[in-house]
């Protein structure tokens, strides 16, 4: 199979004979160095080697896989290339094979062995040119001449010399007196021009051998300097491209795409679509940090919020607080248990919050949470004790180097870790508090993807946060009516404990199962996170019962049933009601209707909406109140009814009918006990919830039972 077309490549090729011109055989094999190569955008992995046998021609041709390819992960690798023969020494040496060269000569990229040995050459001074003679007939070979410069010198001059002398001799002394003096002039210049000839020959020679010897020793040492630190700078970058490639062949094998990734989950985010995070796992209504509550939360499709501190052994463990007085069995801060202890000692007491129905969980390790959850749902990660920051940075820098695709880093404006989150390529939520100033903001802005506010803050605040630019997420939000108000503001994420009823607009059931004793999703009792406002489950004798366990004036809203879906004729409201210990004859708790939103609602207080109020009084009074926005008081509508006082621990039942045009409010464990339809239709919203009315010791507050919602 050839490489894709969209991959540039080299091709090799070469001839390899013997010295009498005869073809060789052999073959020529090419392998990366760094073992695997990886085309990400092609989905191909390149590994092994590639081989071609020298052909009968002596000749080969071999294409490979540009090593400077686009995409190609190492970046700029390498080849170990080897040549071998049956009959000769082969090569094996390192190459590029970079796309601009696209047809290479193996022989020209070959290494050549050096010579043994250093030789110079040296030639002496050329004579002058004769006049030329005729053409003489071939004759015998002569012994061998002179084979230096310096003889030819010297014969050269003695034939001078001797021509000169017999010139001179007929010119200028025919008598011959001067032929001696002349002799002897002529041997002495001889004499000194060949010794001066010998000199300078000698010192020629040995200037030119040392030259050339301290030139090869300098090109020696230049070479293996070269050669040294190439080879070194080549080991490292092969190590770091091995060390890059295998890191990220390994996240590539542990997760090779990401499922769900922040800016996937975010895209399209808007007040009119704003995006839910489960926080602390929906802790009001599963046990916060849990496996149980990350699982259902990543099930209906919601990000997490997670929470981590450090234990005494150095693990991180899923734990809003510092210490584990809040949300377990145990107390002290969890930096003094070790990993041994918490993992087996430790359990959570979330059956306090949400319902004796719950089993008690154990703590979660985050390295199990991010094994679980990472890339298939976004988490927002929060070390919140000072000494969980590095440890968390190190986790995730050593075992989850993808982790930026799917994971928002979440830190208060004080933190000094933004810095490092944003250089690994985090996205990151920084959340504000009530003395946090623009200034603050200011510094921070650049390190900065999305900003987070409190639900406490005030309409006008979080408009200025919304207006500096960047998306605003809001915590803690368990009501629709906070979405409403929020994404009124341009919030464009909630931080939910209960993710599943705030995303919808929907009821999610009719009738109540309180005998299972587990806190239902819509639940709002007046302050979140809170056991002293919880919902109580009955047990023993009271098994299938609830009631409200804080004073005063204090309710529960029905979220789960919510709003209620009446037919074209209306609805029906059902349910038991008791006294376990009777209050004061005028004392009464009951059920409140007909709100167009599930704020809290409590007797003799101002809530923000309207809506109607059954009572029932210890004295056997049944009065029906409508309440209006804004005011302390309620106005009753209808007459007083007059019913069997209430016995102790012993049911009542009850009915409201609300139709279009009338609201009616019955007594049905007796005849006779009905306001008769009432004409009034201020209020007509389906939000409704159980009410401690005006009882002042919680011994006698009201229990009910068996909530029923049907259409008339």
């Amino acid at each position: 199979m050839a490489l894709p077309d969209d991959l540039p490549t080299v091709t090799l090729t070469g001839t390899y004979t013997h010295p009498d011109g005869s073809p060789m055989k052999g073959s020529v094999s090419v392998t990366p160095t760094p073992g695997k190569v990886v085309a990400a955008d092609s989905g191909l992995t390149i590994q092994g080697r590639a081989k071609q046998k020298i052909g009968n021609d002596g000749r080969v041709t071999l294409t490979v896989l540009a090593t400077d390819a686009p995409g190609i992960n190492p970046a700029n690798f390498t080849y170990a290339v080897k040549i071998a023969f049956p009959d000769a020494p082969g090569d094996e040496f390192t190459i590029e094979l970079p796309a601009a060269a696209p047809n290479v000569q193996l022989p020209a990229i070959t290494p050549a062995s050096p010579s043994d040995g250093d030789y110079v050459v040296i030639t002496g001074p050329e004579g002058p040119e004769g006049p030329a003679g005729p053409a003489g007939a071939d004759g015998e070979p002569g012994p061998a001449g002179a084979d230096g410069s310096n003889a030819d010198a010297e014969q050269y001059t003695d034939d001078a010399l001797a021509t000169e002398i017999t010139r001179a001799n007929a010119a200028y002394d025919p008598a011959g007196s001067a032929t001696a003096a002349r002799t002897a002039a002529i041997n002495t210049a001889a004499g000194d021009a060949t010794t001066k000839a010998n000199n300078a020959q000698a010192a020629a020679i040995s200037t030119a051998a040392a030259d050339a010897t301290a030139k090869a020793n300098a090109a020696q040492a230049a070479a293996i300097s070269a050669a040294s630190s190439d080879a070194t700078t080549k080991a490292g970058n092969a190590q770091a491209a091995a060390v890059s490639a295998a890191a990220t062949s390994a996240a590539s094998l542990y997760l090779p795409n990401a499922i769900q990734t922040v800016d996937a989950y975010l895209a399209g985010a808007t007040p009119s679509s704003p995006r839910f995070f489960g926080h602390r796992g929906g802790g009001m209504v599963r046990p916060e940090h849990t496996l149980v509550g990350y699982r259902a939360c990543a099930a209906m499709g919601f990000a997490l919020e997670v929470s981590v501190n450090v234990d005494a052994s150095g693990e991180l463990w899923c734990l809003h607080d510092l210490t584990l007085d809040r949300t377990t069995y145990q107390t002290g801060a969890l930096n003094t248990y070790t990993t041994e202890e918490v993992g087996q000692a430790v359990l959570t007491n979330g059956r306090t919050l949400l319902g004796p129905g719950w089993t008690d969980q154990r703590m979660v390790p985050l390295r199990q949470v991010l094994d679980e959850f990472l890339g298939r749902i976004p988490i927002l990660l929060e070390p919140k004790g000072n000494d969980a920051v590095v440890p968390t940075q190190t986790l995730l820098d050593t075992y989850y180097p993808h982790a930026p695709r799917s994971v928002v880093w979440k830190a208060h404006i004080g933190t000094l870790s933004l810095p490092w989150a944003k250089s690994r390529g985090y996205r990151t939520w920084v959340y504000l508090d009530s003395n946090t100033t623009d200034a603050a903001m200011d510094a921070k802005d650049s390190l900065v993807d999305y900003w987070g506010v409190s639900t406490t803050f005030t309409d006008l605040r979080i408009t200025q946060v919304k207006d500096r630019g960047k998306p605003v997420f809001a915590w803690p939000v368990y009501r629709r009516s906070q979405v409403a108000r929020l994404t009124g503001l341009g919030v464009v994420g909630m931080m939910s404990s209960d993710p599943r009823y705030v995303s919808t607009n929907l009821p999610q059931r009719t009738f109540s199962r309180w005998g299972l004793a587990v806190k239902e999703s819509g639940g709002t009792p007046t302050l979140d996170y809170d056991t002293a406002y919880a919902l109580v489950f009955g047990e023993g004798a009271d098994a299938g019962w609830v009631s409200i366990n804080a004073l005063p004036n204090q309710s529960y809203g029905l979220g789960t049933y919510s709003p209620i879906q009446g037919s074209a004729a209306g609805y029906r409201i059902a349910f038991d009601m008791k006294y376990k210990v009777l209050p004061g004859a005028t004392v009464h708790g009951g059920y409140y209707f007909g709100k167009a939103s599930d704020d809290p609602y409590r007797f003799t207080t101002a809530n923000a909406t309207g809506g109607y109020h059954l009572v029932m009084r210890a004295s056997g009074d049944m009065q029906l109140y409508r309440h209006t926005s804004g005011v302390t008081t309620g106005t009753q509508i209808g007459s007083t009814i007059a019913t069997t006082a209430p016995v102790a621990d012993t049911a009542m039942s009850f009915q409201i009918d609300v139709t279009p045009t009338t609201v009616e409010a019955r007594r049905t464990d007796g005849t006779g006990w009905t306001t008769g339809p009432i004409a009034d239709t201020t209020y007509r919203g389906g939000y409704h919830g159980l009410s401690n009315g005006s009882i002042t010791d919680l011994a006698t507050r009201p229990y009910w039972r068996n909530l029923i919602i049907t259409q008339l």
